[in-house]
């Protein structure tokens, strides 16, 4: 979906706090693989998160792959299905808190305003359409769903999923996957794609 300079574009850009759903099998935190797969990146699916928790690796594309060991629940929900390349990205950059309640505290008009022009940019960047769907990691009433429905959503008629971040640990990882698979229309089997990692 990408060709070369839009790639390079976008990996100036967006690479030091987004990332693309394709992991390795061997490494999970080896985000040089999405380099070696550009043909297979596409925006028909955004996945968002709120903000990073953590400093991130200073790698390119290295969000959503180094860090806690709970990111394995999207290796396993994305990267064998539909979801395989799609772009992910926190909606609020650089600002680092773990604590959704602080975070609120920390957002003021600027901060808002800032950060939805770089994700209106980066939308258009990623060249998604009306048929792009947006997944928010968190439910309906988490802070990240109330901010993206508040502040972002405005310029955007897409279909929007919800599902639990991948951090809550109420579901195992089976049941976490398998109801983000239902809510997606994937059929696919959870022990054997998690043997692949092994």
């Amino acid at each position: 979906m990408y060709n070369s300079d839009e790639y390079k574009n976008l990996t100036l850009k967006y690479s030091s706090y987004a990332s693309w759903a394709i992991w390795s099998y061997k490494n999970q935190s080896d985000s040089t693989i999405i380099s070696q797969n550009i043909s297979e990146l596409h925006s028909k699916f955004v996945l968002l998160g709120l903000n990073i928790s953590r400093p991130l690796a200073n790698e390119q594309w290295s969000n959503f792959h180094h860090g806690p060991n709970n990111i394995r629940k999207l290796k396993y929900a994305c990267n064998d299905n539909k979801l395989h390349g799609s772009y992910i990205t926190d909606i609020f950059k650089g600002i680092i808190e773990p604590e959704a309640t602080q975070f609120r505290d920390i957002l003021t008009d600027k901060i808002i305003n800032e950060n939805v022009n770089l994700f209106n940019q980066e939308m258009g960047d990623i060249k998604i359409d009306d048929d792009s769907q947006f997944i928010i990691f968190g439910t309906k009433t988490s802070l990240l769903a109330q901010c993206f429905n508040d502040y972002f959503k405005q310029e955007y008629k897409n279909k929007i999923i919800y599902h639990y971040h991948y951090s809550y640990y109420g579901l195992t990882d089976k049941k976490w996957v398998n109801v983000f698979w239902k809510k997606l229309g994937i059929s696919q089997n959870f022990d054997l794609t998690v043997k692949k990692y092994k």
